[in-house]
């Protein structure tokens, strides 16, 4: 058990003065927000579907409050970030290229600046929850059939639905599911795993056991994907958010538990041999030889992460200020190794090296304040608030993610983390216990 309490946020019990008629009962949810959690529950499925339901809901909330926006000081910081990556992509060696990589962040400041208005109070941030979490349904259940029933397509419905879904996984042997690959399912399923957590624990300590169980049940299926999409790097951010949450709750034995499994997993990785042996016989080899890559081994130096950062890192000294223009890393990687690659693998050094400092701190700045604010905003309070912790720590995850990888080219992971970042910055401060009707 906790040793200090906790405030439970029951969507049905908070009532703000907007979502009350004249007799003081509550309205029901408004239709820009349920457009919104509509488009993120069929998102994964169907991105066209899913980003026209989206976008059409900021759309029109920029039609209705465009003014308001527009005073934000977060918008103000985004125009300029903007402007600085404009012209950086206008001195690339291809101005072309680098004018559509804009696409990956432009329409999604937009949609993150509106999107704060639609996700205002507690109530909202824990559907938005919902609706990422049970999203990762259908798409874990796809993955399964994938990788144990042999399903596989290609699968495609015109734009409505398009699904690669090749047998045994992209890369073979990794579960992709719906996405085009493994990595970019696992970072999706990283941030609905660590949501699903939040939620299960808020319905358990308000004795919500029907809700429990579901959520018992998403944590386990995206566990389950995790594991067989075979991404270190979403293991290892696992680990890191478990511990945070056992840190947070003061579940001690969930530390000396991550911990013990953790050294024994390293042992059988990396030990010496007479310690490494028998731990190999408890460890799953898709584990530990994915860890010291005895399942691939003998990779060609360009394809390892520090021969791509360290060239990432090199062309950043070589234009430090505009940088060589968004989606440049692929064609410069090749014609100096021979290898393509769409990106370096890690966030900060593909902006440092695409579009240089000024607009990677015009662009990082903002984001990072937000963060904060989001941990002050939680201190403040006092009590640990689990909704909001939960979405702190999924935009934590996901940041984390991408220092070892890049997947917002995956425009169903880039929206869910410009949605995390939205929902931390909201306008309206989480209702006290106190405002709570019951």
């Amino acid at each position: 058990m906790m040793s200090r309490p906790i405030d439970i946020y029951l969507p049905e019990r908070i009532v703000h003065p907007k979502q009350t008629d004249n007799n003081g009962s509550i309205k029901p949810l408004m239709r820009p927000q349920q457009s919104l959690y509509l488009g993120l529950l069929i998102f994964p499925l169907s991105p066209l579907l899913g980003g026209i339901a989206i976008v059409g809901v900021t759309a029109w909330h920029w039609w209705q409050d465009g003014r308001s926006h527009l005073q934000q000081p977060l918008t103000w910081s985004f125009t300029l970030a903007a402007l600085l990556l404009l012209l950086s992509s206008l001195q690339a060696h291809d101005p072309s290229i680098s004018l559509l990589g804009l696409a990956n962040i432009l329409p999604f400041m937009v949609i993150c600046i509106a999107s704060r208005a639609l996700i205002q109070h507690p109530q909202h941030r824990q559907h938005l929850s919902q609706a990422i979490v049970l999203s990762s349904l259908p798409v874990a259940l796809i993955g399964l059939g994938q990788q144990y029933l042999g399903w596989h397509g290609p699968i495609h419905l015109g734009w409505l639905i398009s699904w690669d879904l090749e047998a045994g996984g992209t890369p073979p042997g990794r579960m992709a599911s719906v996405f085009g690959y493994a990595n970019s399912l696992a970072n999706f399923s990283l941030i609905a795993w660590t949501l699903a957590i939040g939620l299960t624990l808020q319905a358990w300590r308000s004795q919500q056991r029907a809700q429990v169980a579901t959520g018992l049940l998403l944590i386990c299926l995206n566990s389950i994907v995790l594991f067989e999409t075979s991404s270190r790097n979403s293991w290892a951010v696992a680990i890191v958010i478990a511990l945070i949450y056992g840190i947070l709750l003061r579940w001690y034995w969930l530390l000396g538990v991550i911990g013990a499994i953790a050294a024994i997993i390293i042992g059988a990785a990396f030990g010496p041999p007479p310690l490494q042996s028998p731990l190999q016989q408890i460890v799953p080899r898709a584990i530990w030889a994915r860890l010291n890559d005895d399942l691939y081994p003998n990779r060609p130096v360009e394809t390892l992460r520090i021969t791509q950062w360290q060239f990432a890192w090199d062309l950043s000294q070589e234009r430090p200020l505009w940088g060589w223009g968004l989606r440049q890393f692929p064609q410069l990687y090749q014609a100096e190794t021979g290898a393509w690659l769409g990106h370096p693998h890690n966030l900060p050094l593909m902006f440092l090296s695409e579009t240089g400092i000024l607009a990677t701190l015009a662009l990082f700045i903002p984001i990072g304040w937000i963060y904060y604010q989001g941990v002050r905003h939680l201190k403040h309070l006092g009590t640990l608030n689990l909704i909001p912790l939960s979405i702190l720590l999924a935009f934590t995850a996901t940041s984390l993610f991408h220092l070892v990888d890049v997947t917002l080219f995956d425009a169903r992971v880039n929206i869910l983390g410009w949605l995390l970042l939205a929902a931390i910055d909201s306008h309206q401060p989480d209702l006290r216990p106190s405002q709570i009707t019951l």
